[in-house]
């Protein structure tokens, strides 16, 4: 499968201001129901803040780069501005005892449309992450994630809409739909390279989630879109970045990048 370019998002300092990049409305969604996680469980796990409130979630990959959703760099249609968010990461407790790192490079899809559709963003970091127990990046295969196989979320979320922001790193286990249940549920917003995990047992992403990981057996298979109907913690499906799907156009802007 061929996979275009991507386009390029550069920080350029006050040249331009700011890189301003583009997520539906509501920035952010949490695992809701969810189990608090230990130090170092997720040492991948990354958090997209602003002004001290969680953006969205992400994945390290790299000691430069994270994935995360390419809906989280806007608030409906008003781009997000980057150089004003921080990359926190490091600790299972929100803006304690981790490391906070700033963007510098967002590449996003070719075919993203500000939507939903190819929603996914590789982000380069402005400093390496300063790997340890509690920071390193997971691996990614090349295979897309099959059906009624469980995965791992994490994310800082809200534990629900209306709640507050949550502090703690929780994570739930999930199970894989098939993709006809996938294709009914989601309607008009299914995309080629998704999948959707079932959360009628009330775990789930919500505020403050997105772009949070989905893993299994010590691989990233997922990178958290969006929750059908938008309603979190209602027992409707997240629906999730098949990262397998996009692994080529991942691993293509990594060998780009690093090489440079």
């Amino acid at each position: 499968m061929n996979f275009p370019t991507s386009v390029v998002v550069l920080l350029l300092g006050v040249s331009l201001g700011y890189a301003s990049v583009i997520a539906p409305s509501g920035l952010g969604p949490r695992v809701a129901e969810g189990e608090e996680a230990k130090r170092g469980q997720f040492p991948y796990q990354v958090a997209l803040t602003l002004k001290r409130q969680t953006v969205c979630g992400g994945v390290m990959v790299h000691e430069r780069f994270f994935l995360t959703a390419a809906h989280c760099f806007f608030n409906g249609e008003t781009a997000v501005p980057v150089h004003e968010l921080n990359v926190f990461y490091g600790s299972e407790k929100l803006f304690s005892g981790g490391k906070y790192n700033r963007v510098k490079t967002v590449h996003f899809h070719e075919e993203y449309d500000h939507g939903f559709k190819y929603d996914l963003a590789l982000v380069e970091v402005k400093r390496k992450f300063e790997f340890s127990f509690t920071a390193k990046p997971v691996a990614f295969g090349a295979e897309t994630f099959g059906e009624a196989l469980p995965a791992t979320v994490s994310g800082y979320g809200r534990p629900t809409a209306e709640g507050n922001m949550a502090f703690k790193l929780k994570y739930a286990q999930l199970t894989s739909m098939t993709d006809a249940e996938c294709r009914e549920a989601t309607g008009d917003n299914y995309y080629e390279g998704v999948f959707c995990l079932d959360t009628s047992a009330g775990a789930g992403l919500c505020l403050g989630d997105y772009g949070a990981p989905a893993v299994a057996e010590e691989m990233l298979v997922g990178v958290g879109s969006y929750t059908v109907d938008g309603k979190c913690g209602a027992g409707r499906p997240d629906v999730f970045v098949d990262v397998g799907f996009f692994s080529a156009w991942v691993q293509s802007k990594l060998e780009g990048e690093t090489e440079e």
